[in-house]
């Protein structure tokens, strides 16, 4: 899938633009305080319904208007096209349209519009703590297991309940029913997420001999309970510990993924410099596998390349993300620093400023 036409209204600092954009590599540059970040922010709104940077979705709004307006033609691999539309008002109220109709789930949406992105804050993935983990997983398992969102749902809903019934007295008396819908949603979560990983993982290490063939990587999924054992034996195991903390001390909520290199912890292994080289293969093969799997090319978001890598890891990064022949949005402050390393036969360049956004 790649995007077409790119078009905003009251997003941030722009009025209305448009951009007609390649579907290979494309080039954004600007100085800082420009836009530039904020044109890779609206596709990335597409894919998941909000901004990776910090702050609130009103923030996303133009300072004299009252909603935003993302829109977007999209190609799919096979030919077939689509218009898609994401508005929200300073209330918090959403429109979704697909193809004019309108859309009350998001899902609908991200599925449409997968996107990987790159920042300088990607690193957190490594460092953060597990909750960033399973949610890279669970974008891989969302795109490639169309099951998964709805069991990831009732799951929720389910953690939710049982949190709450944990802090009144009547847990006894309903916990049967509950633990049982728990612990089968539960498993079943798990086993999506296995089974991704299973496959997915020959796929990174692959890629990973390439960008840091110094190191044999091993990845570990870690249910959320204690091996060996079911779900609903967790429960049981752990029900006046849930109880005394009350909340659900066990279940999938609780998964990791431990990722070492040469048997170690990679944050206790691994420089800052090949930790950033580990999140770029991470989220590069993520799109891949995807392809793989579904036939479905994700774009690829990347913000500021040049404070993320150095000069050799940016050639490998590179040149994997035009090899990939996936869309790609890339921001620099020079566009001519990264226009060597992302050179393609259809690469457009566009500069941000005051507002506007040219092709150059």
């Amino acid at each position: 899938m790649y995007l077409e036409s790119l078009s905003l209204k009251s997003f941030r600092n722009f009025a209305s633009v448009s951009m007609t954009p390649s579907r290979t590599v494309n080039i954004i540059s600007g100085a800082n305080g420009s836009g530039k970040t904020s044109l890779i922010e609206s596709i990335y709104c597409l894919g998941f319904g909000r901004s990776f940077r910090p702050g609130t979705f009103r923030q996303l709004i133009r300072n004299e208007d009252d909603h935003f307006v993302v829109f977007a033609r999209l190609t799919e691999q096979n030919g077939a096209k689509h218009q898609v539309g994401y508005q929200r008002n300073h209330a918090g109220e959403v429109q979704l349209r697909i193809d004019q109709a309108k859309e009350k789930r998001f899902s609908a949406l991200a599925r449409m519009v997968p996107v990987q992105l790159m920042t300088p804050e990607s690193i957190e993935l490594i460092l953060g703590g597990p909750k960033v983990r399973r949610q890279y997983i669970d974008w891989g398992v969302f795109h490639v297991e169309h099951s998964f969102y709805s069991d990831w749902v009732g799951f929720a809903k389910l953690l939710k309940q049982r949190n709450s019934l944990l802090k009144m007295k009547r847990f006894y008396e309903e916990h049967q029913y509950w633990d049982e819908q728990f612990a089968r949603f539960g498993e079943r979560i798990q086993a999506h997420r296995e089974t991704y990983v299973e496959g997915f993982v020959p796929v990174l290490t692959k890629r990973l001999a390439e960008f840091l063939p110094n190191y044999k990587f091993e990845f570990q999924l870690r249910s959320g309970w204690e091996k060996g054992i079911s779900l609903a034996e967790a429960l049981e195991k752990h029900r006046d510990q849930d109880l005394r903390y009350g909340h659900s001390t066990v279940g999938p909520h609780k998964a990791e993924l431990r990722i070492l290199a040469n048997g170690e912890d990679v944050k206790n292994l691994l420089s800052r410099g090949q930790l950033k080289l580990l999140v770029a293969a991470l989220k590069l093969v993520q799109g891949e596998y995807l392809q793989q799997k579904t036939g479905v090319q994700c774009i690829y978001l990347v913000d500021d390349i040049t404070a993320e890598l150095d000069s050799v890891s940016q050639q490998k990064f590179c040149g994997a993300l035009v090899a990939s022949k996936s869309q790609v949005f890339v921001s620099a402050i020079d566009g001519s620093d990264v226009s060597a390393l992302l050179k393609t036969e259809d690469t457009r360049m566009f500069h941000v400023e005051h507002g506007t956004v040219k092709e150059q």
